[in-house]
């Protein structure tokens, strides 16, 4: 008959296996997946049906940016709220460490083909930079 402890560890290292395995590297709450600085820009296409291709290009092209900490890309949500503005055909949120990696960015081939590709197609862009309190100049 096995010893009690050796009965034990193929029970231990299941229950490690099933906690372990549930684990994410991704936290959760308020402060999850936001950075220092967050570049917002809401992009108004001239044809609607451009949508996903444009969505797909910032996935790409902005995606490929060293500076680049976080990159979300989406179109509008229908949530059935009256307040919410959802006059724009694609939504991108990038987001950075430091206010230096902003200018990195705006300056980054993959950023500057993307307007040039991009900016005769659209009818408008509302930017705003969000940030922590510790970037205000």
């Amino acid at each position: 008959m096995m010893p009690s402890r050796h009965r034990a560890l193929p029970l231990l290292s299941l229950t490690a296996v099933a906690i372990l395995g549930g684990c994410s590297t991704r936290s959760s709450g308020p402060d999850a997946a936001t950075s220092n600085l967050n570049h917002v820009v809401l992009i108004s296409l001239k044809n609607e049906a451009d949508a996903e291709a444009c969505a797909a290009d910032c996935r790409a092209m902005l995606g490929s940016i060293d500076c680049v900490d976080t990159l979300w890309v989406g179109t509008p949500v229908d949530t059935g709220r009256s307040m919410v503005d959802d006059d724009y055909e694609v939504g991108l949120c990038v987001g950075f460490e430091r206010l230096e990696d902003l200018q990195t960015y705006l300056d980054a081939p993959a950023h500057v083909d993307l307007v040039e590709s991009w900016g005769p197609r659209a009818t408008r862009f509302r930017i705003f930079d969000v940030g922590q309190p510790r970037l205000d100049r």
